[in-house]
């Protein structure tokens, strides 16, 4: 048996929920759409596409382009984004005891990029939800974390910040 460790990023190793929520509140509003900011809060770490859906209970016709805007803005402030306190001594501790690690989030590769950088680039395997078709709550990204580092889906523990993120983790066991 192989033990390994599944990490989420956004909001779990990087200070990112409160920087996402203005972002969305700004873009939906901009598209037209009043949602309450507590609601946009709590479907923070579900995918774009996913969050969008649920937040307006369809997905409208111009899904690409607010998840691409709130890309945009979300990248506009790349330069205010920190480390939870913690992240990067749990990295250290991680990879001094040699344990299988992989990034499992559901941030697109660019603002992937964006957090791996605020915790100043750490050199771990990652998968995001641009290399998969469903990100969380589905089964997918973990599944291919797993994949990437060699480990079955029963011997891995996922760190994250979510409910999105332990529904996720419930479907792969």
């Amino acid at each position: 048996m192989r033990l390994g460790v599944l990490l989420d990023l956004d909001g779990t190793l990087v200070d990112s929920v409160y920087h996402h929520v203005p972002v969305w509140d700004r873009v939906l509003t901009d598209h037209g759409h009043e949602v309450p900011l507590d609601r946009i809060h709590r479907g923070i770490g579900l995918g774009g596409s996913r969050l969008v859906t649920w937040l307006l209970g369809h997905a409208p016709p111009d899904l690409d382009e607010l998840t691409s805007a709130h890309d945009e803005g979300f990248l506009e402030l790349r330069d205010r984004l920190r480390p939870t306190v913690g992240a990067v001594a749990l990295l250290e501790d991680l990879e001094r005891r040699g344990v299988p690690t992989v990034i499992a989030t559901s941030a697109g590769s660019d603002v992937r990029a964006a957090l791996l950088a605020a915790l100043g680039d750490p050199q771990l395997p990652a998968t995001d939800s641009d290399a998969v078709d469903d990100s969380k709550p589905g089964a997918e990204l973990l599944l291919a974390a797993c994949e990437q580092i060699d480990v079955e889906p029963s011997d891995a523990v996922l760190i994250g910040d979510s409910p999105w993120d332990v529904a996720a983790a419930s479907r792969i066991g």
